[in-house]
């Protein structure tokens, strides 16, 4: 689990930095998305977090994906006929 603020944490596919909760400070982590391998990725944020800025670290998050679907894509499935 690595709590941030905003996308801009994340620092590339190897690096992030994150507050550690129980330390109560703030630290870089390497190699926090494994390469090469399926990942399930769950994001979550409290009631008082704007849904902008979930959406932007998702879409920082899917930048290192270059192969998945766009969030267009995937909502067409969702779309009324």
């Amino acid at each position: 689990t690595y709590f941030i603020n905003s996308e801009q944490e994340i620092k590339s596919g190897n690096e992030i930095s994150h507050f550690n909760y129980p330390e109560k400070r703030m630290e870089t982590t390497h190699g926090w998305l494994p390469a090469g391998k399926v990942v399930k990725i769950i994001l979550t944020s409290g009631a008082s977090c704007p849904d902008t800025l979930v959406d932007r670290v998702m879409l920082k998050i899917l930048e290192f994906f270059p192969d998945a679907c766009t969030v267009d894509e995937l909502m067409e499935n969702f779309q009324a006929s």
